[in-house]
């Protein structure tokens, strides 16, 4: 499935969409979910900008400069001093403008840093839900890893196949300039899919952390899919679905055992 481009999001957040975008978001939770992380977004960053307001003084010196200067005759230069008066108007307006900057810059990366990994974990794991394209429908664990070791060089833990957990597949798919393995287990809470990658969680944006019987765990969510990481050797395991965290983390508890 083709998805949503982030020029067809800004039409459809202003209200210009056109009917196959709307059709399509019918159809795609991928996109749905996208649609929802972009509309926070934007409300949080309105908000934020909504608290910052400027002096009565600085104001008037910003006024100052955008007003269009009055039709005069001509006259003589004026003094050395009011020169000066006018030079230090200029530099306080580029200081200000420069301070709004330095304002807006931070709130920029706050607001918008985490949602590109977070992103591509959810799509990673709605492509493994559609079992289309690379992704490899099985559910023998010996066929897996021999996947992986053709594919990543190495073998991903995956969970016992018990207690309700079965697996359905497996897909390699690029991720953040590297490659990623991904495996998907269906459980009685729902169907998860299990993504390893070399990046930490804290680099992926992801810094909410918990502890369990000792571990660290690291949290998150994206649009309608939760996550949790943990560090495992020298990758990452994402669990990522529509289920708990809770239980996200019972699933990553058993690769460590």
């Amino acid at each position: 499935m083709i998805h949503l481009t982030d020029i067809e999001f800004e039409d459809i957040m202003a209200g210009a969409a056109a009917e196959f975008e709307n059709l399509h978001l019918l159809q795609c939770a991928l996109c749905r979910g996208r649609l929802a992380e972009k509309q926070a977004i934007a409300s949080r960053l309105q908000k934020a900008f909504a608290e910052v307001h400027v002096s009565a003084a600085l104001a008037e010196r910003i006024a100052l400069q955008t007003r269009a200067p009055a039709v005069q005759q001509p006259q003589a230069a004026p003094p050395r001093r009011r020169r000066f008066a006018a030079h230090w108007r200029s530099w306080a307006a580029a200081a200000s403008a420069a301070a709004a900057l330095i304002i807006a810059v931070p709130l920029l990366v706050y607001f918008t840093t985490p949602a590109p990994a977070l992103a591509a974990l959810a799509d990673i794991h709605h492509h493994n839900m559609s079992e289309t394209g690379d992704f490899v429908s099985e559910t023998d664990p010996a066929i897996l890893a021999a996947h992986f070791r053709e594919h990543l060089g190495f073998n991903p833990r995956l969970p016992e196949p018990n207690h309700g957990l079965a697996l359905r597949g497996c897909c390699v798919r690029r991720f953040q300039g590297d490659i990623a393995g991904s495996y998907v287990v269906a459980t009685p809470q729902g169907v998860m899919t299990v993504v390893v990658v070399r990046q930490t969680p804290q680099a992926m944006g992801i810094t909410d952390r918990v502890q369990r019987n000792g571990q660290v765990y690291w949290k998150s969510a994206f649009a309608l899919s939760n996550m949790v990481s943990v560090r495992i050797g020298e990758y990452s395991y994402c669990a990522v679905g529509e289920v708990s965290h809770n239980y996200l983390t019972d699933l990553l508890a058993r690769l460590l055992d």
